[in-house]
């Protein structure tokens, strides 16, 4: 008992029940037994202590003739521990020829809850001996009896549990209620998804010396079914202390296993594998740990080869070329050898910048015209080469009633922060210089900074050079 109970406060030490199994992949927990087998008396009228008497004649009486059955309902709390709550009712039979000369007959009726701990995966694992499973268990119960002794050879009755009326005359022996502790061990066999079968022996501690209807001292009286109170030689009535009766069972039982969708762990190329999108295991079989699946390592060839599946297709190297420096690359530039400080349009093309501006008269619809401001490292100070660009942009946008767009773009040379800030110092450094020179409306330009977060080359001089920039727009 002590140890069973010690694995039963470990086990619940080690596993968390609401870890265990709820969660994604949660498991069923409830299950009914039944059982049924012969039961053994332990106490005064017994005539063996190792095997009982078999045979009835005028000197004895068959301690074979009782049995039990019984129904359990079972909750498993972890892996490895459970509760049960068992109701069982049965016989019992004994007999003593030294001093009592009597044998007895005893219904009994028992109730108990019990807590089980499962020491095959205790000890042993999980794997090992897969479809067994080894319960130890004990708990506390009732124990309803109602017993009557008998004289051998004769069969007269001499002791009898209670009485109607306190008289002393039996006319119907009445029960009797105790406390009682069991303590057992029972070794089950998984057959299928939903049932067990399996083997269950018990012995249950009575606080009670009258099980067998004879309390064990050193001189008694009796009633004699008659009504007649006499002394006999043997011991009836405790005089002194006497061990406590006991009652023992082996039974076979058969559990079916409650839940939904129940299935039972297959074996698969020498290995047990658990796949919980085909149904729903049990918690007496299973450890919730072996649902969780090993992360995978994959080898160096592996993770190439993911690589290579996974790899995008080449880039067209012409997307990352500017041959004329114009800020428009070669992929979409239809005019890629355009001259040094040409104003180009957003597919690269020349545009005569001064024919562009004499043409224009107020309304005229907004084509869009891509041009750039460059700038030095880390300034946003426009170069004079600049000034004559911008000043007829100004005079474009007096006679029009397009609006104008800034973007300010930095390189890669600094944090996401700071580049942030620098492009927005470089977009207000030109919309500045174009409010100096006379624009009529501020409010129809447009700004956005970026950073270096859209850039249009690599990390080269020039590269880095096209990206410290002002892109100028004219949009309707």
């Amino acid at each position: 008992m002590g140890l069973a109970l010690l694995a039963a406060t470990g086990a619940s030490a080690q596993y968390n029940p609401k870890a265990s199994y709820e969660g994604p992949a949660k498991l069923n927990t409830w299950s009914v037994s039944v059982m049924g087998g012969p039961t053994q008396f332990f106490g005064d009228l017994r005539e063996y202590d190792f095997y009982p008497v078999s045979k009835t004649n005028s000197d004895s009486y068959n301690e074979r003739k009782s049995a039990f059955f019984g129904v359990a309902v079972g909750k498993q709390l972890s892996h490895l521990f459970g509760l049960q709550l068992d109701g069982q009712f049965g016989n019992l039979v004994g007999m003593k020829r030294r001093l009592y000369y009597s044998y007895f007959r005893s219904n009994f009726i028992q109730t108990d809850l019990t807590g089980s701990v499962n020491l095959k995966s205790l000890f042993f694992g999980i794997n090992k001996m897969k479809r067994w499973k080894i319960d130890a268990y004990t708990g506390l119960g009732v124990v309803f009896f109602k017993s009557t002794a008998y004289e051998l050879g004769t069969g007269r009755v001499r002791r009898w549990t209670k009485t109607n009326n306190g008289d002393g005359i039996l006319r119907d022996a009445k029960y009797e209620k105790d406390w009682a502790i069991p303590v057992g061990l029972a070794v089950n066999y998984e057959v299928s998804a939903r049932f067990d079968v399996g083997l269950d022996f018990r012995l249950t501690n009575v606080n009670t010396d009258r099980l067998d209807a004879t309390i064990g001292g050193n001189s008694s009286s009796y009633f004699d079914g008659y009504g007649t109170r006499g002394q006999f030689d043997n011991p009836f009535e405790r005089k002194g202390e006497s061990n406590l009766d006991k009652l023992g069972y082996a039974a076979v039982s058969v559990t079916y296993k409650l839940g939904k969708n129940a299935i039972k762990v297959q074996k698969v190329n020498g290995k047990y594998e658990y796949d919980t999108t085909k149904g729903t295991y049990h918690l007496r079989w299973t450890d919730p740990r072996n649902l969780i699946k090993p992360p995978v390592i994959l080898t160096l060839e592996q993770i190439d080869s993911v690589a290579k599946a996974n790899r995008p297709k080449d880039i067209d190297p012409r997307l990352l070329m500017d041959t004329d420096n114009d800020g428009v690359s070669d992929y979409f530039d239809r005019q890629p050898n355009t001259p040094a400080g040409s104003i180009v349009s957003g597919a690269g093309e020349a545009i005569d910048f001064d024919k562009y501006v004499s043409a224009a008269l107020p309304g005229i619809a907004c084509a869009e015209i891509l041009t750039n401001v460059a700038f030095d490292t880390d300034k946003n100070i426009i170069k004079p080469q600049y000034y004559d660009m911008l000043n007829k942009v100004v005079e474009l946008l007096n006679k029009t009633q397009c609006r104008l767009q800034l973007s300010g773009h930095a390189d890669r040379r600094a944090s996401d922060r700071y580049n942030i800030a620098l492009s927005r110092r470089r977009v207000e450094a030109v919309k500045n210089y174009l409010v100096k020179q006379g624009l009529n409306d501020p409010n129809r330009i447009i700004i956005d900074y970026f950073g270096s977060f859209k850039p249009i080359g690599d990390n080269s001089r020039a590269g880095l050079t096209k990206n410290r920039r002002v892109e100028l727009k004219l949009v309707p």
